[in-house]
Formats: structure tokens, C-alpha cells, sequence
């Protein structure tokens, strides 16, 4: 008989959930694509917490109220549910009180929150909902969400502090893949200027 069969359910699944945190966190800290860093956290997230569907909004947030969604990463839809929304969350409702408060929102039905403010044209109906920033060193680098928890009719707090946790793995990626680019640009930088010096 081996320990974790002795263990209590809860600690057993606890023990279950970490271990794959940890296999998702050493897949994205291993790529230093952004593209592929975003994607590979927002598949783990929907992975990690069992949700039907996942997302991952990097954007400016400003105070005057306005944001600009630059890049929104998705998980759980096909490109042809994707293409038939008519347009991306542009930091408002649910999505938007993430940004703004920075801080964790679950809720067990999206329509009834008097934040929410309904799904454009397209947009498959979502309930159970979970968002969470990912923060690292004073900067917000996105925002994870979460819809659908399948099995359960909500998100629970264990699913709560596990995305927690994968969000600060998140920030570190993030924050690595955008130095290794700017890294990569400064050299292409470098090289342009020592051949034009040479052609001199």
C-alpha cells in the first residue's frame, strides 16, 4: 500500500492538484514565446480547474475607466465558435471588475451578478464564473477567466487558489518571455548597426 492511499480524499486530491500545477508551471516557464507562454496558461487553467471554457485578457487598463483588450488568448472553443462572436470582451461586466478591482471574482451564475452585462452576439452562454489578475512586481501582466466549471454547478475555493497559484507562475513567464524579446530585438538592433557601420 502506498501513502497517498492512506491519505484523506481531501489530501489526496490536494496532493493530485499540486502535482499538475507544478507540470503546467515548468511547461511555461520553459517557453519564451509570449504567443505560446499565453496560450500554454490559459490551457492549463481550464485544465487545472476543470472549466469549460478559459480565457486570458492582456490589455492597458486605465484609470479614467476605458481599457484596451490587446490581446485576449481563449480555451475550450473551435476557431468556427470563435469567428461567429461579434466581438472580443472589451473590459467590461465581470470581465472588466477583474481589471479594475485586481482582485479575485467568483460567482455561481454570471447573469444573475449585477455586475454582468450579458455576451455579445455569438458568444456562447456561460454561468459559473471564475477571474483572476495575474500580477507579478507591482505591474499586472493579464487576466485569467474561467466559465463553466464542469461537474459542479460552481467553482470552488480549491479551484480559487489553484489558479491563484498559477497565476503567479504566470507573471514570472510572462514577465521572462517579454525580456528574452526585447533581449532578441535589441540584438537584431545591434547587428542592423554593425553592418551598416561595416558597409561605411
Amino acid at each position: 500500500m502506498n501513502d497517498e492511499s492512506v491519505l484523506p480524499i481531501d489530501d489526496q486530491f490536494a496532493r493530485r492538484a499540486l502535482a499538475a500545477l507544478n507540470q503546467s508551471a515548468v511547461a511555461i516557464a520553459g517557453e519564451l514565446d509570449v504567443d505560446k507562454v499565453l496560450q500554454l496558461i490559459v490551457d492549463a487553467a481550464r485544465d487545472l480547474a476543470g472549466a469549460r471554457y478559459a480565457a486570458l485578457a492582456v490589455g492597458d487598463w486605465r484609470a479614467t475607466g476605458q481599457s484596451n483588450v490587446h490581446r485576449f488568448v481563449y480555451s475550450g472553443m473551435t476557431r468556427d465558435e470563435a469567428r461567429a462572436v461579434a466581438h472580443w470582451p472589451r473590459g467590461e461586466g465581470l470581465l472588466g471588475a477583474v481589471i479594475y478591482d485586481q482582485k479575485v471574482i467568483r460567482v455561481d451564475d454570471v447573469a444573475a451578478d449585477r455586475r454582468s452585462q450579458g455576451f455579445p452576439a455569438g458568444h456562447p452562454t456561460m454561468t459559473s464564473f471564475l477571474g483572476v489578475p495575474i500580477v507579478g512586481a507591482g505591474e499586472t501582466y493579464g487576466n485569467l477567466y474561467l466559465a463553466d466549471k464542469m461537474g459542479a454547478a460552481s467553482f470552488s475555493e480549491g479551484d480559487e487558489v489553484l489558479i491563484q497559484l498559477l497565476a503567479a507562475h504566470a507573471a514570472v513567464a510572462i514577465q521572462n518571455a517579454r525580456l528574452y524579446a526585447e533581449l532578441e530585438r535589441l540584438a537584431v538592433l545591434e547587428e542592423r548597426t554593425r553592418i551598416g557601420m561595416d558597409l561605411h
